[in-house]
């Protein structure tokens, strides 16, 4: 008796045992899949790339039925219709089934998203409010500067994992340059546009510099050396905005809606730390971001 006893106890425990080791291991794979969301979406692993001539931009799909439908539509060969710029759109040959899971209206900039009542995708180059519902299909994964310059014909192909991971090392390594801006613990971070002006910016780096309050818009600083605008664009600031002042040879950075001005060039926008712009003072550091 003594021996059962002890057999069916030992049985209990092991049983206990399986059932708390189960309930733990599924509570590891929702905080996984959880990790995995944007928007409380689950990303999938589609990728998309839309090419119009040297532009490119890629897109990671979102795991919906949408999205999917999308998918199983490439390769496509389309036109561009323009939508009160702020968005590129084109219409896929078959209609995406939405659900309310995927809708919304405040859009950013980067967005992949489909309007269901014109059965058009669209490629948010800007940020936009609509009074209707937008259905999310994806998020810019590379390129979200280039889809403003795109217009005309463009291709949407699928994107094999390994071929993308080396393509975002790639750009990673040659066009892409980010900075971070530091002060009283807090980090700022641009990405530049590549531009001249930007990539002498970059090359002075890193910069412990003192920074100014200027109007009540922004904030600037005065790197060592003269930056070269030429082929610079033009810069139409708004809040975020990294900028060149030509004709005083200062660093803008904007923490409101500014606008364009005469001598004024667009060096990048910021990705991170918005809200620490405004309550920039006294000493800063400004680094690469390796």
């Amino acid at each position: 008796m003594k021996n059962l006893r002890t057999y069916l106890m030992l049985s209990a425990f092991l049983i206990i045992l399986s059932l708390v080791t189960t309930a733990c291991g599924q509570k590891n794979v929702t905080e996984s899949q959880a990790s995995e969301e944007v928007n409380g979406l689950p990303l999938s692993n589609m990728v998309v790339s839309v090419t119009c001539g040297e532009k490119e931009a890629t897109f990671q799909l979102y795991d919906t039925k949408a999205a999917k439908e999308l998918y199983d539509q490439l390769p496509l060969t389309l036109e561009l219709s323009n939508f009160r710029d702020a968005q590129w759109m084109f219409y896929p040959p078959e209609k995406l089934a939405v659900t309310d899971a995927e809708s919304y209206h405040d859009g950013k900039k980067g967005e992949l998203s489909y309007y269901e009542p014109w059965g058009d995708v669209f490629m948010l180059y800007e940020d936009f409010y609509a009074g209707d519902e937008m259905h999310r299909l994806g998020v810019a994964l590379s390129g979200v500067n280039n889809i403003e310059g795109m217009s005309g014909e463009i291709t949407i192909q699928a994107v094999e994992e390994e071929s993308f991971a080396a393509e975002k090392v790639t750009e990673k390594e040659s066009s892409v340059k980010q900075i971070k801006v530091t002060a009283n613990g807090n980090t700022i971070i641009y990405e530049l546009n590549g531009s001249p002006a930007a990539n002498d910016l970059y090359d002075q780096l890193p910069l412990t510099i003192e920074v100014q309050n200027y109007s009540t818009d922004e904030k600037i600083y005065y790197p060592p050396k003269e930056l070269n605008t030429s082929d610079t664009p033009l810069a139409d600031s708004e809040a975020g905005s990294l900028a060149y002042y030509a004709p005083w040879g200062d660093v803008v950075m904007f923490y409101r809606d500014f606008g364009s001005a005469s001598g004024l060039y667009e060096l990048g926008s910021v990705i991170a730390g918005e809200e620490y712009i405004k309550e920039l003072s006294g000493t800063i550091t400004i680094e690469k971001v390796e």
